[in-house]
């Protein structure tokens, strides 16, 4: 039954009715804690009255009365308070006889025993309550020789209490009524923007991300939520356009080199060939297979870095050495293009990372340098260390990049120059794959580039001890 009405009930009702709990609750509180205080304040007036009557009155007694009869009496001009039926005086002996009363009250069954102080009586004839309070009389050498009595009835204290109950009592229902009304009104204006983002989540479909809440409020919670849906969105947007973009692209480029092996084949069956023919063929089907290969593997890594799923094996490693191998790999092909490649090392450098993506990232790096360094052009590698990082940079010189592609140079397919990329063989990916290998190593690769300044590239990885 608790999870039916929790699912069932709306979340604005379900509000209202905590809030017109807890203030019910409160109410309680407060309207028990408000009759005590006003009860205990009419009493303390009373027993505040009470000791001021019996103190002028034993004020006013003629001590010689005593002396010459033995007994008291009221002084009429003496006693403070005017006839009421709700107030009553008396003197008594010692012994508790009874020398002179206020009233005709004399079968008054409430005095209860002379003690000082106060006392709750219960009056036998209709069980009313009275106030009591006594002071004993002393004589000039400090014996108690009587007392004076003085007694307040409590009705209509008891009577004031019921009344303000009643008034409470009344009014509770009326201030749960207000509360409600206005909670639900609060709690509907409160989630307003909540129904927006409802209603705008079932209008988003995959197609089509362009819906916003515009929530225009103030920056509470609510809003906060709203405008996080927003952002929440907008990424998601970025998201589904990069994937859409990421897919076509790698369509195009899985197209091109199969339509190349498709008309490549359709050729050579075309017609009868020589060996050294059917060689030429095969070979150029191999380099676009080889193509296929390199494309499919970096579309691979791509997808396996956004699943965090890549193998990662680091160790301790001395990039100096690394980068020395990878200068001597790619020397010959350096030599064939008639490039220069120099190499500058401040001491030795040690990273921990995993040595075969690092050197798929130095490679994709230098080969992206060579390919666009026009002949007679130089590539030079610097290494050094700065404060807790390596710092590899390659430069080579050339035309450069203009300012406005270098922010995009390592989002996945980006191509500067569509139909330079496509004589060199490029397809986009081995900039976005560097960028994911150093972001796996906790590094970052920055480009810079001036017109007629070549590119540089800097890999920048946190430095490991030896």
């Amino acid at each position: 039954m608790i999870d039916f009405l929790k699912y069932r009930i709306p979340i604005r009702v379900r509000l209202t009715l905590w809030y017109v709990l807890l203030l019910a609750i409160t109410f309680t509180v407060f309207a028990v804690y408000l009759i005590f205080r006003f009860q205990h304040s009419l009493k303390s007036t009373i027993d505040a009255s009470l000791q001021i009557a019996v103190s002028s009155t034993i004020a006013s007694l003629d001590m010689e009365d005593y002396h010459d009869t033995n007994r008291l009496a009221f002084n009429p001009g003496g006693q403070s308070q005017a006839p009421n039926p709700n107030f009553v005086m008396r003197l008594i002996s010692a012994q508790s006889e009874v020398w002179d009363i206020s009233s005709n009250t004399q079968n008054i069954s409430f005095w209860g025993p002379a003690k000082a102080g106060y006392t709750t009586q219960t009056r036998a004839e209709n069980e009313d309550e009275w106030r009591v309070f006594s002071q004993p009389i002393l004589d000039s050498n400090g014996q108690t020789i009587g007392w004076v009595q003085a007694a307040q009835s409590l009705r209509p204290v008891n009577d004031a209490v019921d009344d303000l109950r009643e008034q409470l009592l009344l009014g509770f229902p009326l201030i749960l009524l207000f509360a409600g009304i206005g909670g639900y009104f609060l709690a509907n204006r409160a989630l307003r923007p909540i129904q927006q983002i409802t209603e705008t989540a079932q209008e988003i479909r995959a197609r089509d991300l362009s819906k916003r809440i515009g929530y225009q409020g103030s920056t509470d919670e609510v809003g906060r939520l709203a405008q996080t849906f927003d952002e929440m969105l907008g990424r998601l947007q970025s998201s589904f356009e990069r994937e859409r973009r990421f897919t076509s692209d790698a369509a195009h480029e899985l197209r091109t080199p199969l339509t190349v092996l498709k008309g490549q084949i359709e050729v050579t069956l075309n017609r009868p060939r020589n060996p050294a023919e059917y060689e030429k063929s095969l070979r150029e089907l191999s380099a676009q297979v080889d193509r296929l290969i390199r494309l499919s593997n970096a579309l691979l890594f791509l997808s396996r870095s956004d699943q965090r799923q890549i193998t990662f094996q680091p160790a301790v490693i001395n990039l100096g050495e690394l980068l020395e191998v990878l200068i001597e790999q790619i020397g010959p092909l350096a030599h064939q293009k008639e490039l220069k490649i120099t190499m500058k090392m401040a001491g030795e450098l040690y990273v921990y990372g995993d040595r075969d993506h690092l050197i798929s990232l130095f490679m994709n790096l230098l080969e992206n340098a060579l390919k666009y360094t026009p002949a007679g052009g130089q590539v030079t590698l610097t290494a050094v260390k700065e404060s807790d990082e390596s710092q590899v940079a390659i430069h080579n010189t050339g035309p450069g990049i203009p300012q406005e592609h270098l922010e995009h140079l390592f989002e996945r397919f980006y191509r500067v120059d569509a139909d330079r990329s496509s004589q060199t063989g490029g397809s986009g990916l081995g900039l976005a794959i560097a960028h994911e290998i150093a972001r796996l190593h906790g590094g970052r690769i920055s480009a810079q580039s001036e017109s007629g300044q070549g590119v540089k590239f800097t890999v920048h990885l946190p430095t490991s001890t030896n």
